[in-house]
């Protein structure tokens, strides 16, 4: 099975996270900014953990499937 797509996703979400987490660390933004980038930092990490759910819960009907 190819999670070529699912994998680019995982890799560019981190890379987002990353970089929200570093502008969150700077002195420069001014607290409200850093209030909204934490917001959108946690609906990201929400969104991520749903889409790994649903590809893990994917995989293993695919297995399931395989087996009978």
């Amino acid at each position: 099975m190819d999670h070529t797509g699912s994998d680019k996703f995982a890799l560019e979400a981190f890379s987002l996270a990353f970089a929200i987490q570093r502008i969150f660390q700077s002195r420069l933004i001014p607290p409200e900014a850093k209030e909204r980038l934490f917001h959108d930092y946690r609906k990201l990490k929400e969104s991520v953990t749903l889409l790994t759910k649903i590809r893990e819960n994917k995989e293993a009907s695919e297995k399931m499937s395989q087996r009978k």
